[in-house]
């Protein structure tokens, strides 16, 4: 499974933060998830399976990405899980327009379903801008499933622990 992103732009996106009190909004969904109230719900660009949170302004200071992706195999595939989260990661780098630098690495369960979450800083390369990205990665037997936080560098405290609270919510279908 290669997931590819197309801008690093979305990538330089950040969280802006308001209390966690909305539920996600996408009937085909394989989850529930609590997301901030005030932010946009999106459709995932390019036609891919997933739901962009997008906090107010422009640029936004932060957005929200929970993807889904059908996968027909068992669940917490170990090796599924490492082909996606090595296709998750050849992806941030937009093609050679941006660089990764992984910061941690734990494993965690997220709405019962086996995972591992990463952090990592993100820098352009055009004007040097670093963002951080949080990820949590599972596998599903129905999906490959991630949830990603992207930050910068004014993002505060509440912003920042947004994914925190996101996770937390998580019930899968």
């Amino acid at each position: 499974m290669s997931f590819s992103i197309r801008s690093a732009g979305v990538m330089a996106l950040a969280l802006a933060g308001t209390a966690l009190a909305v539920p996600l909004q996408n009937a085909q969904a394989p989850l529930t998830a609590d997301v901030p109230a005030g932010w946009e719900q999106r459709p995932y660009p390019n036609n891919l399976p997933g739901v962009m949170v997008v906090a107010p302004g422009n640029p936004p200071p932060a957005v929200l990405q929970l993807f889904y992706a059908p996968y027909q195999g068992k669940a917490n595939d170990a090796k599924a899980l490492k082909e996606f989260m090595g296709g998750v990661e050849g992806s941030m780098t937009g093609g050679g327009l941006a660089t990764i630098k992984r910061l941690s690495d734990r494993p965690r369960t997220v709405g019962g379903v086996k995972g591992l979450e990463r952090s990592y800083d993100l820098t352009l390369k055009a004007n040097g801008a670093v963002v951080r990205l949080q990820l949590w990665y599972g596998v599903s037997a129905r999906n490959l499933l991630s949830v990603q936080a992207t930050t910068g560098p004014t993002s505060t405290a509440a912003q920042k622990a947004v994914f925190e609270k996101t996770l937390k919510s998580i019930k899968f279908k």
